[in-house]
């Protein structure tokens, strides 16, 4: 009586193809679920920023941060002002995104609206009013950029661009406080920019 002691080429080549099918079938699921955590994490940043912003108005006479005290944009810019109401310094970088050039001494994820410094009594619509959200620099994820301009002045790959580094969308933080994910195209087409 004859017993086999091994697998034949075809059994190995057989369990090796199906090895390779699944791998080919969980890794993209598995890269969807990791950026999936990566945005909710990302979401919980600009969710703190954005309560940070309706603190700060508390504060300061029912006024929002401003972008900038300094002429032309220059220092100290809101990231910084609002700094004294937020926990960890951390939450200014998204984790989708590793900005390698700082924007005013400081490697940030997320823009503010370019008109700001405005009283909460004049935005009529908080809830649907856009405050910050994720952003880059031009059409470069690598570099930092701390605004966002309201269309349809700037195109959509202009400076201070919105980002679509999450599944084809951002993150947006709004006057009231709350913060949600979106399509980048719904976010630029939209009116959330009004006051």
């Amino acid at each position: 009586m004859h017993t086999r002691k091994g697998f034949t080429l075809i059994e190995l080549l057989v369990v090796i193809a199906i090895i390779a099918i699944l791998a080919a079938i969980l890794f993209p699921v598995f890269a969807r679920a990791r950026e999936k955590a990566r945005q909710s994490s990302c979401l919980s940043n600009i969710k703190q920023l954005s309560l940070g912003n309706v603190m700060y108005a508390q504060d300061y006479d029912e006024k929002t941060v401003i972008f900038s005290q300094g002429a032309s944009g220059g220092n100290p810019q809101w990231h910084y002002l609002i700094e004294p109401y937020l926990k960890n310094e951390n939450i200014y970088l998204c984790p989708s995104q590793r900005p390698t050039a700082q924007w005013y001494g400081r490697m940030i994820s997320y823009g503010i609206h370019r008109s700001t410094g405005v009283s909460l009594a004049q935005i009529g619509k908080p809830a649907e009013t856009l405050a910050l959200a994720d952003v880059r620099y031009l059409d470069d994820e690598d570099r930092s950029c701390a605004v966002f301009y309201v269309p349809p002045s700037e195109p959509l790959g202009s400076f201070g661009c919105l980002s679509d580094r999450h599944n084809d969308g951002l993150n947006c933080g709004f006057y009231d406080g709350h913060a949600k994910w979106m399509k980048r195209r719904a976010v630029w087409e939209s009116d959330m920019y009004d006051f």
